[in-house]
């Protein structure tokens, strides 16, 4: 036995460009766009999933995120920051396991620092990425968020963390973008895509956000999950797509 139950913690919403999400579409018009995190439950103690956007945004948005806090304009209130979402389900952060970060971008790990008691999953081709980017995708890269003594554990490609929690490489959107493939013990596979499918039109059409370091990277990781979507009849979690995160079940409900 391993995973027994999973939960998405709302984590605000930003409000962006659809083309960036959606390359060569709706150039121009701005869409909001769910974050949020997931907490898993297992045997080996709780596991989450990338921590969201930084609560420090909420009242200081230009000390915490810069010029993206103008471009963006992230919503977040008190409720969204990961504390207070695992606080709902009777969690404090030192009772986290372990913390899994699809990808080192800001609004993925603006609660990383609360989490220096246990490792943090990330791959090794992003770490080091993260830490010198190329120039035209460095501004999703907020050092403020990452570079704290936390306890980093590099991995290298796919492989199964813990029973029912494995890690799938899908480079493009990053160099080193990992999705998150869960199977719970009732059986039912789940895939936390990450921003290698941020919209269901990523996945029907094939093409990736245009804020994508790998075009021809992110469309095979797109394919490569649908394929283990189809294979293991695994739902598919877009990281910011409006019209899905309306149908998810979010905390206090769960999956089982």
């Amino acid at each position: 036995m391993g995973a027994r139950e999973m939960y998405i913690l709302p984590g605000g919403f930003i409000n962006i460009d659809h083309s960036l999400l959606m390359g060569g579409v709706g150039m121009g018009k701005v869409i909001r766009a769910p974050v949020f995190s997931v907490l898993v439950i297992h045997d080996e103690g709780p596991v989450l999933i990338d921590t969201g956007l930084n609560p420090e945004g909420r009242l200081d948005p230009d000390n915490a995120w810069g010029p993206r806090a103008k471009l963006i304009k992230p919503e977040v209130n008190a409720e969204d920051d990961i504390r207070a979402r695992l606080g709902q389900l009777n969690l404090k952060p030192s009772d986290i396991r372990l913390v899994m970060i699809t990808h080192l971008h800001w609004d993925h790990t603006g609660g990383l620092r609360f989490f220096t008691h246990c490792p943090i999953m990330v791959q090794k081709a992003e770490y080091r990425f993260a830490y010198n980017p190329d120039a035209f995708v460095s501004a999703q890269y907020m050092r403020n968020h990452f570079d704290y003594p936390l306890n980093y554990q590099l991995l290298e490609g796919d492989q199964m963390i813990m029973p029912g929690i494995s890690v799938v490489k899908t480079p493009g959107h990053t160099p080193g973008h990992q999705s998150v493939l869960i199977r719970l013990d009732s059986g039912e596979n789940h895939i936390i895509s990450g921003d290698v499918i941020s919209l269901r039109e990523n996945l029907a059409a094939k093409v990736p956000g245009s804020n994508t370091w790998s075009a021809q990277q992110a469309v095979e990781g797109i394919c490569r999950l649908e394929h283990l979507s189809l294979l293991l009849n695994a739902g598919i979690f877009p990281s910011h797509d409006i019209t899905e995160w309306e149908k998810f079940r979010k905390i206090p409900e769960g999956y089982r």
